[in-house]
């Protein structure tokens, strides 16, 4: 506000009387209003208000996008009634996102309106406090106010109004959530037509690039909630072990038989004419507790045995009956079978084993329950399991393979992974792929991407082990020089 005009007078008198200063300058500058304008204490608390009204806004904006609607859901003992309000936030997020705009528009607005004109004052009274009172300091003073109050509202828009309350609402997501849920309905109830209104508009400009609004909602992807637990795991949240088994289950649901099964070449079978006396014998010394039965051949596979009813027959002295009275009915699932359907047929029919075929109905192997729960707990193994590991370190950088396990399984033993495809599931089968034509024998040598391999044993014409050495700089060059 402008001094009244005695108080100019009173002004313009005493520069005259202390100052040697033409009484026409003293009065240019009372009337141009250069010399003391009012401090006003209201603007700057408004000033102050702005600011701290921005920021509200802001950290409002940042935490309703941050929170889920679970974490408001575990915190709700502390008020169930903004817990309530809390959740009807996000879960109608566009239009409270609207609201925060548009609250920091008007606070904005408003800090560039009253601030500037707040501040002004306060540094030409500054310069009188420190006697820099000459037309000149007072010409010099009028032309660096601007800037210099511009400066100082834009310091405190950015740091109080932007950046602070935007941390404080990442680092508390929920707490800041609460906080701000009743002023921030009260605000949206208010403004509602206009939001309504902003909301049309920019939904109708979205519409015209032919893109359809998305609502915001708690939903995240897969690679978004690996991403989650990986984090949480990193920052000490949870446990390697509880983020491994997190992490399988998300595999689980891709993972089919072909990757889990016991090949037929490592199936333990019993043929259908044997005697109850020497299926038992073979039972304990294999130490299965159940064996697909065949006849003749492993593609004519007629049920399946259990152990225990082999033990009572012998228990009860009935080792002359016929082993087909004593076995089971199969149950078979294709190779390409989902693991999680296979899982809920096993479930359903209180199963422990599959048979797996192929798709012209040829034996391929079997798969457990077992092996389905070692794909979300890892290798399980009881004190008369001497199974061979599937990948077996002999030295730094140098490995014995099984070639005919899942490539997805090597992988996660080897240093380098080896390239998966859809074309092929193991390792023996990557190899026939890189060199379809050859035939292996015990010693030969095959050169992978990563890796040189040393063939040393065979199944057949399929490699069944092989030794894998890492690569070294000296057999890339000799590669090139070749």
């Amino acid at each position: 506000m402008i001094l009244r005009p005695l108080k100019k007078l009173k002004l313009g008198l005493l520069l005259i009387l202390k100052m040697d200063i033409h009484p026409q300058i003293v009065t240019m500058l009372v009337n141009s209003g250069i010399v003391h304008e009012e401090i006003s204490v209201a603007k700057l608390l408004l000033t102050l208000f702005l600011v701290l009204l921005n920021g509200f806004f802001v950290a409002a904006e940042f935490a309703i996008v941050k929170v889920r609607t679970s974490q408001i859901e575990v915190h709700q003992e502390l008020n169930s009634k903004v817990a309530g309000v809390a959740k009807g936030i996000v879960a109608n997020l566009d239009a409270y996102l609207a609201a925060t705009q548009l609250g920091i528009t008007l606070a904005s607005l408003g800090l560039g309106w009253v601030g500037e004109s707040s501040l002004t004052p306060v540094l030409m009274y500054l310069f009188e406090v420190f006697g820099l009172t000459g037309p000149e300091w007072y010409s010099f003073a009028k032309s660096i106010s601007f800037p210099v109050a511009f400066a100082i509202i834009t310091i405190l828009h950015i740091v109080f109004g932007e950046l602070a309350p935007k941390s404080l609402a990442i680092h508390f997501p929920t707490k800041t959530t609460f906080t701000v849920a009743l002023p921030l309905r009260i605000f949206y109830f208010v403004f509602r037509p206009i939001i309504w209104l902003m909301n049309g508009l920019a939904n109708g400009l979205l519409r015209l690039f032919g893109i359809t609004p998305v609502h915001g909602s708690d939903i995240h992807t897969e690679e978004e909630l690996k991403m989650i637990i990986t984090e949480s795991q990193e920052g000490g949240a949870i446990e390697e072990t509880e983020r491994l088994l997190i992490q399988n289950v998300f595999d689980f649901d891709d993972r089919r038989v072909n990757n889990i099964q016991t090949l037929r070449k490592n199936v333990s079978a019993i043929e259908l004419s044997t005697t109850v006396k020497e299926a038992i014998d073979y039972a304990i010394n294999e130490g299965y507790s159940r064996f697909p039965v065949y006849e003749d051949s492993l593609d004519d596979i007629k049920g399946v045995i259990y152990t225990k009813d082999l033990m009572k027959a012998m228990i009860k002295e009935q080792q002359d009956i016929d082993l087909a009275s004593l076995i089971r009915e199969p149950i078979f699932i294709s190779e390409n079978a989902l693991i999680k359907n296979v899982l809920k047929q096993f479930q359903a029919k209180h199963l422990q084993m599959a048979i797996a075929t192929n798709e012209v109905g040829e034996f391929t192997g079997i798969v457990t329950m077992e092996d389905i729960l070692e794909e979300l707990v890892g290798e399980i193994q009881d004190e008369y399991d001497n199974e061979e590991p599937i990948v077996e370190a002999i030295e730094e950088g140098v490995y014995v393979v099984n070639a005919h396990y899942n490539l997805s399984d090597i992988n996660r033993l080897l240093p380098i992974r080896l390239v998966e495809s859809e074309h092929y599931d193991t390792l023996a089968g990557l190899i026939s792929e890189v060199y379809p034509a050859d035939e292996y024998k015990v010693n030969d040598e095959v050169s992978l991407e990563n890796y040189n391999g040393k063939v040393l044993k065979m199944y057949r014409n399929s490699i069944e082990k092989i030794q894998l050495s890492l690569k070294t700089p000296n057999d890339e060059e000799d590669k090139k020089e070749d």
